[in-house]
């Protein structure tokens, strides 16, 4: 029960160094961002490809 909560701890710490820290934070929005165009795009090429080849 104890290893559970030092893990617990672990990532609160881990979430409040990403978030907290302006750099830090700037390269993850960067990455969602990046994350997004691209899970875009396959969501729009498995959806209106064909018409795009047409």
């Amino acid at each position: 029960m104890a290893n559970s909560v030092v893990s617990l701890d672990n990532l609160k710490a881990f979430w409040h160094s990403q978030v907290h820290d302006e750099q830090n934070w700037d390269v993850n929005m960067k990455l969602v961002r990046a994350l997004g165009v691209f899970a875009g795009s396959i969501f729009l090429m498995r959806n209106f490809g064909e018409l795009m080849a047409a």
